[in-house]
């Protein structure tokens, strides 16, 4: 990689970092572009040279939110300790969602605020890029109902739908309702269980 190689991805990343904040704080119509220059230190113009358009911009954010989501549930599971109970295993799972959706960088929490409003066509790019974030979901939840910490009398993939709502709906830019992550989670593993969980939360 030469050096303007290496600024002009810099540069991106910085892009993609403010238009993070920017999005997870006003969504995708109350977004500015200026906003998002001026946290990057750039001029609105300069943002063309690396996102042609605003949608442009809004798909290179959402598919980076999603991929630093599963990203943070994959290494969440690595993190196990091979003779972990199943039902830490189900705790480091939905502990890790949570925490790559209130991280510092906004990166998943802009998905969550813009993923409604976005237009169909945004939308269905969207859609198709969830699906690998999905169903990394599915087999944690899969692997549960084989261990026995989560139900198997229920869709598996409308369960994975409630609980992945039931995460990012714990998003939110304000203060006042930050939510205490330790309680959704074990709140969580109670509602999915066949009979609550199975060990104290480590």
């Amino acid at each position: 990689m030469t050096v303007s190689e290496t600024k002009a991805e810099r540069t991106r990343q910085r892009i993609l970092a403010a238009a993070a904040h920017e999005f997870a704080l006003h969504g995708y119509g109350g977004a500015s572009l200026r906003r998002i220059a001026d946290a990057a230190d750039l001029k609105v113009g300069s943002l063309a040279f690396h996102f042609a358009t605003k949608d442009d911009l809004v798909a290179a954010v959402l598919r980076d939110g999603v991929d630093s989501a599963r990203e943070a549930l994959a290494a969440a599971m690595a993190n196990v300790p091979a003779d972990a109970l199943p039902v830490d295993r189900l705790r480091a799972a939905l502990r890790g969602h949570l925490d790559a959706l209130h991280a510092s960088d906004d990166r998943a929490s802009s998905v969550v605020r813009m993923v409604e409003t976005i237009p169909a066509h945004l939308r269905a790019d969207h859609v198709r890029h969830e699906r690998r974030f999905g169903k990394v979901w599915l087999d944690v939840l899969a692997r549960g109902q084989v261990d026995g910490v989560v139900r198997d009398d229920v869709d598996l993939r409308v369960l994975r739908d409630l609980v992945v709502g039931a995460l990012n709906s714990t998003s939110t830019t304000s203060p006042a309702a930050t939510p205490d992550r330790a309680a959704v989670v074990e709140t969580l593993i109670v509602l999915v269980s066949p009979a609550g969980p199975s060990a104290p939360a480590s």
